[in-house]
């Protein structure tokens, strides 16, 4: 087939061992093209050049791929002796044309497929002229171009636009208000030539001209939405708040306007909140819009969000499980429902809807974050230090989620009595933030469970305090630590002031039952076993401990 392309031209005749030279040079040097060995490719189409130096095809194909080099100039030179050696040959001139828009020599390209277009006798080559006449601002040559097509095929919405668009760039609005004229002459019945016009007149502050003529193409087309949508905005810019209104209601009914204009409209409706009644009115429009479009997932991620925005969580949760059943695909729709779940604090549904996104986003590493801290809420230890060590694979180059990933992994992996793993996740989130303040107080308060390290569980509690002074929690596993090392008095202090903030945990009444104990405040101790009992604390001994009224530990 090469050798075809090749010698379908009047070329050079070769001898019979310069044409085997020739065939394997030019069969090669297309192999190392496909292969993306340009450099080797160039060299081997040369070799054919030098043993037959006026043939086109060769001409051409280094044009391309110089131009694969991003090369122009040189595409450009081989591309117009493809051109010189074989005139009549349209797919060198479209080659030589690409190469001038890629120079942004436009006048060139335009004058090529004007050339073109008379040998091919194709219309669409003259549109292509035209627009590169509009590139290189000759706005007369385009337009007389685009006059000559129109008298060959007549009246056409394409050329009118192009037409339209040059007056415009030239500030001749009547011109281009008498091209679409045309079109609503030839075409008295369709719509949205009047609606160009009307977008025309409310584009260049002619407003009551297009109100007009968005009211007729809604007279015509009751389902048209962008007519209705146009005229909600210019009754807002007029302060007629319930036009706007109903007019925006209209639109979001209508069954032919696409998704993403009523979304835009939508979201326009709802940023307008000077509207009265607006809560009942944003959520009446968003069911309008289910309704209208039952099946799309934006319809229902639109009403999600409104319940989102009023905290209304549960509500929200059902549109966003309905978006994201339509299009499993949708990733802000898993985001907003996972998003619901964690704000409901319901670790079945967080873990469940995480195990289901994932499913379609394995790569999304803020998914195996709430999964995560689903499982260890559930207490799923096993199920938490999986899918915390998939999310660090994953969040190679995201900082913030990977300190999360390794403080959840550190909490699963004490809790699976995997120790050591334990000390050095939480050592990898405290290179990444020395400051981060739930790593340093847990990896303090697992150290003093396990009663070892307590110089430095004290350090690392101490750090966290010191960045939320306020925290009842870290305050408890600083009293702890102290505990441990026996420093009662010290530790009770520490206790009562975490009591303080929050008076009903019944963990740390049970840690200051236990410091009331070792401080030979018995009675004292033995209350307040049996309140962190009615509290509900889980501790190991604590039921020992209120039987036989001693610590056990």
């Amino acid at each position: 087939m090469l050798s075809t392309f090749v010698y379908a031209q009047k070329t050079k005749t070769l001898s019979e061992s310069d044409r085997i030279k020739f065939d394997a040079a030019f069969i090669n040097a297309n192999k190392e093209k496909l292969i993306n060995n340009l450099d080797e490719s160039v060299k081997l189409f040369k070799v054919c050049l030098t043993l037959q130096p006026d043939n086109a095809a060769v001409n051409y194909m280094l044009s391309k791929v110089y131009e694969e080099k991003q090369l122009f100039e040189d595409a450009e030179l081989y591309a117009k002796r493809s051109v010189n050696f074989d005139d009549n040959n349209i797919w060198y001139k479209k080659q030589l044309a690409e190469i001038y828009i890629k120079q942004k020599k436009y006048e060139n390209a335009a004058l090529l497929y004007h050339e073109m277009a008379k040998q091919e006798k194709d219309m669409n080559l003259e549109v292509e002229a035209a627009y590169m006449f509009l590139l290189a601002h000759e706005y007369k040559k385009a337009i007389k171009t685009l006059d000559k097509i129109e008298s060959q095929v007549g009246i056409n919405e394409e050329i009118v636009k192009q037409k339209e668009q040059i007056y415009l760039a030239q500030n001749k609005l009547s011109k281009a208000i008498k091209e679409v004229e045309k079109l609503i002459n030839a075409y008295p019945n369709e719509a949205k030539y009047l609606g160009m016009l009307a977008d025309l007149y409310m584009a260049n502050n002619k407003a009551d001209k297009a109100v007009e003529l968005y009211l007729q193409v809604i007279k015509l087309d009751s389902q048209n939405g962008f007519a209705y949508f146009a005229l909600a905005d210019y009754y807002l810019s007029k302060g007629d708040k319930e036009r706007f209104y109903s007019c925006t209601i209209a639109g979001m009914k209508s069954k032919t306007t696409d998704v993403k204009t009523k979304l835009s409209a939508m979201v326009y409706f709802i940023s307008s909140k000077s509207i009265d009644n607006y809560s009942n009115r944003c959520y009446e429009l968003a069911h309008i819009f289910i309704e209208a479009n039952p099946f799309e997932s934006t319809s229902y991620i639109v009403l999600g969000d409104l319940y989102e925005l009023e905290k209304k969580y549960d509500s929200a949760h059902v549109q966003y499980s309905k978006a994201v059943s339509l299009e499993p695909g949708n990733i802000m729709g898993w985001q907003q429902l996972i998003f619901c779940s964690s704000e409901l604090k319901n670790n079945i549904n967080l873990q469940k809807d995480c195990e289901n996104a994932l499913e379609y986003f394995p790569n999304e590493a803020v998914f195996y974050v709430y999964y995560s801290v689903a499982s260890m809420q559930l207490k799923d230890f096993e199920k938490a230090f999986r899918s915390a060590n998939k999310g660090i694979e994953i969040a190679v180059d995201q900082k913030e989620i990977l300190i999360q990933l390794y403080a959840t992994l550190g909490d699963a992996c004490h809790y699976l009595k995997k120790y050591s793993a334990c000390d050095s996740a939480f050592e990898e989130a405290l290179k990444l933030d020395p400051k981060n303040s739930y790593a340093l107080n847990n990896y303090a308060y697992f150290l003093s469970l396990r009663n070892t390290e307590l110089d430095k569980a004290e350090q690392l509690s101490k750090l966290s305090m010191d960045i939320e002074p306020e925290n009842s929690s870290y305050m408890d596993t600083y009293g702890w630590i102290l505990y441990q090392k026996k420093e009662y008095v010290k530790a009770k202090e520490y206790i009562e002031k975490s009591l303080a903030i929050t008076p009903n945990s019944a963990e740390v009444i049970e840690h200051l039952g236990d410091i009331q104990y070792k401080l030979n405040q018995k009675d004292e101790a033995f209350k307040n076993w049996k309140r962190a009992k009615e509290l509900g604390s889980s501790g190991e001994f604590l039921d020992k401990k209120i039987n036989d009224g001693k610590l056990y530990e």
